[in-house]
């Protein structure tokens, strides 16, 4: 058998169903055996770019709990790749990457695209070696199972990460044995959790026992581990207070009455305030506490008693020094705490006068040219307002995906995750762009009706925004909202309070989004809009919503900048709103602009 048919078999005996990449002259073999041999169980699509297509398989794989794949052909598809591969390493997400290289015989002879690292070319190894958990060239017929199989294992194992395959493209015709026999079964019981003991895990039981205000800190990793809901299930046994991560959102139901709400840099104040003032244990679950998620705890963080139970607690005990450790997945650990609750029940005390708050919002500092964005509207449209609207059109059952910025931080502070919706974030290396990409391999593979939203700003637009076409090519129900100021909003923030407003490389020239997005497709393929006020907006997603079958771009014109709900750009004594469990009430326009901060002088527009 070939080696591109075998890996193209052993790909479909992994049930990953898809391959994210864009083609080329020495990855093109791997297309044609899945054209010969996929059968529909495995299907190659073709982003517009090599890291669009890596974002769709880490976010894939986020979602699905399965093995992303991608793949690129050499030279600079290669090097394109390398992009959403770092963001899958950082984050611990499995992602299985295949990348093309000239043919063997000409390394270090003048071969196109050579990475050989032989004179002066690229050392691939080297490259990919820095963002991945496991290398490897196959440069004989013999060793591409072993290879394969290490790969594999890698990439789903302990703490996940992405694993990179390359191949000389002479390879990919040699002849290598079938598929052995039971070789998906056999490797996905050498990738199962580690097994633990009751004792193992008692000393954490006692110690949620003893303590008199614990809380629970759900990061995204618990949505990867074997049984997420044996998390949930203790949680809702004990009555255990719940907070999440930016990451972690989606983890614990937002309507459950156990969750106090979000912790990070977007997070919620009362959290906050509640886990430095009243919490005693922080049982921190599947999250790395890096700078995101700890920042608006400050030092208080070192007073607290700390459990952590993670596949691999190398990265959080580098930050902190936590009083108890279980190096284990979440699931297998809780699946023990609920046999060790049956042998001694308990129920945690609940909070006491708890309520989830959320930073008021304000309008940021003026900048001197936004006359040249000027409307005939008189109240346009403000991301807030925006944002609580959006609210009630988010999908149950489907997936939200925040991309990065003001807008991000903003929606993800103002909303709920509706019941039984995935929530994803790429916080590893942060990627303008990653959730317009991301959210093709969030949606496909879903059951039919579910609905993705993706929350992105402009500048994500102009860098990932012709991913939007594969989503129309796919047919995949998607709205994209693009939140439009035409500027890097978060970029323009940090120069108002950081660099006396000196604004250098963060704003452009507008752009008009729905008309640009408009070539993509089709009316009868594609949905525009475009909303500056409130009333638009309505019409908008009304509209949209007898078009929900088919990919939608929304655009929001944007005329006025609102501070983000962002801790490292707040003082502690930033005003806050009461908020509802469920639909959050909207924010009356006059009543934001009435209400204008006099005592935070750093928000108030500079009278020069």
């Amino acid at each position: 058998m070939k080696l591109s048919d075998a890996l193209v078999k052993a790909l479909m005996f992994l049930d990953v169903r898809y391959i994210f990449g864009v083609s080329g002259a020495n990855i093109e073999h791997i297309h044609d055996a899945i054209h010969r041999l996929g059968e529909g169980k495995l299907q190659s699509v073709m982003a517009k770019s090599e890291d669009g297509a890596a974002f769709m398989a880490d976010c894939r794989a986020r979602v699905h709990q399965t093995l992303g794949v991608c793949c690129s052909t050499s030279g600079g598809g290669m090097v394109n790749l390398i992009a959403g591969i770092a963001e899958s390493y950082a984050e611990s997400v499995p992602v299985l990457a295949l990348v093309g290289q000239p043919p063997s015989a000409l390394d270090g002879r003048g071969a196109f695209q050579d990475s050989s690292g032989i004179g002066r070319t690229v050392d691939a190894m080297k490259l990919w070696g820095a963002v991945a958990k496991y290398v490897a060239k196959i440069s004989t017929p013999d060793s591409f199972w072993y290879h394969l199989t290490e790969a594999v294992k890698a990439a789903l194992s302990g703490r996940p990460g992405p694993a990179v395959l390359m191949f000389p493209r002479d390879i990919f015709e040699q002849e290598v044995e079938p598929c052995p026999e039971n070789w998906a079964d056999n490797l996905k019981n050498l990738i199962r959790p580690t097994a633990v003991t009751l004792d193992m895990i008692r000393p954490l039981f006692e110690e949620i026992c003893r303590a008199n205000n614990p809380v629970l800190i759900l990061g995204h990793g618990v949505q990867r581990c074997s049984d997420p809901q044996a998390v949930v299930d203790f949680a809702r046994s004990v009555s255990l207070p719940t907070v999440t991560t930016l990451s972690g959102r989606s983890v614990f139901p937002n309507n459950d009455p156990l969750y106090l709400g979000m912790l990070g840099v977007a997070g919620h104040p009362s959290v906050h305030t509640y886990l430095k003032t009243k919490a005693d244990l922080l049982i921190v679950v599947g999250a790395g506490f890096n700078i995101m998620t700890r920042q608006p705890l400050g030092s208080a963080l070192f007073d607290k008693k700390i459990a952590v139970v993670n596949v691999d607690v190398g990265e959080i005990t580098r930050i902190i020094s936590p009083d108890l450790v279980v190096e284990a997945d979440a699931g297998v650990t809780f699946r023990a705490l609920l046999e060790l609750l049956k042998q001694k029940p308990f129920k945690v005390k609940p909070p006491q006068d708890y309520a989830l708050e959320r930073f008021k919002p304000f309008l940021a500092r003026s900048i001197p040219s936004e006359d040249r964005r000027q409307t005939t509207n008189s109240q346009p449209l403000l991301q807030s307002e925006a944002i609580t609207i959006l609210q009630d059109f988010l999908p149950e059952n489907g997936h939200i995906l925040y991309d990065a910025g003001n807008c991000a931080a903003a929606a993800l502070h103002m909303t709920c995750v509706p019941r039984g919706s995935s929530s994803t974030i790429a916080l590893g290396m942060g990627g303008m762009g990653y959730a317009i990409a991301g959210a093709i391999g969030a949606q496909l593979g879903s059951p039919s009706g579910t609905r993705t939203v993706v929350c992105a700003g402009d500048g994500a637009l102009l860098m990932t925004g012709f991913e939007i076409h594969t989503a129309v090519d796919l047919g995949l129900p998607i709205l994209f909202v693009v939140f439009n100021n035409n500027m890097h909003g978060m970029c323009v923030t940090r120069q108002q309070l950081f660099f006396e407003s000196r604004l250098e490389c963060v704003r452009y020239a507008p752009v008009n989004i729905a008309l640009s997005v408009r070539g993509f497709g089709t009316t009868d393929r594609l949905w525009v809009g475009s909303a500056g006020t409130v009333d638009e907006l309505r019409y908008q997603l009304e509209d949209y919503s007898n078009h929900t079958d088919l990919p939608g771009v929304l655009e929001l014109r944007l005329l006025h900048e609102e501070l983000p709900p962002f801790t490292p750009f707040l003082p502690e004594y930033a005003p806050t709103i009461p908020v509802g469990k469920g639909k959050s009430k909207g924010i009356s326009h006059t009543k934001l602009q009435s209400n204008f901060p006099e005592n935070l002088p750093f928000l108030v527009p500079s009278p020069h």
